[in-house]
């Protein structure tokens, strides 16, 4: 905020007050969903420069998050993974009861 704005909010009453914050909160809101719209053309952008649609992209995005969150792997089956999250997969569990150490299986 500029010095040429500042307001004394001291010496405003009640209802200038809640007049400043009701502006405050539209302004608020608008500016987002100004920055939301940008990104949204942006991401269109995107889209139509590498020949996809939004939705192939963003059903990527979900793969490659999945599988940048594994971090244990079964070394008997490649396909069996676990991301350190939740119950341990039988697998894991498996192993670990047969003497296994956990870090055996960390990616």
């Amino acid at each position: 905020m500029n010095n040429n704005t500042a307001l004394d909010l001291d010496s405003l009453n009640v209802d200038e007050l809640r007049a400043i914050t009701e502006n405050a909160q539209q302004l608020i809101a608008k500016k987002q969903h100004q920055r939301l719209y940008d990104a949204y053309m942006q991401f269109e952008k995107i889209a139509e420069e590498s020949n996809s649609t939004i939705e192939e992209i963003l059903k990527a995005g979900e793969t490659l998050e999945k599988k940048r969150n594994i971090k244990y792997r079964n070394t008997d089956n490649n396909e069996e993974t676990w991301t350190g999250r939740g119950r341990k997969p039988l697998w894991l569990v498996d192993a670990l009861a047969a003497g296994r150490d956990i870090d055996d299986f960390a990616i």
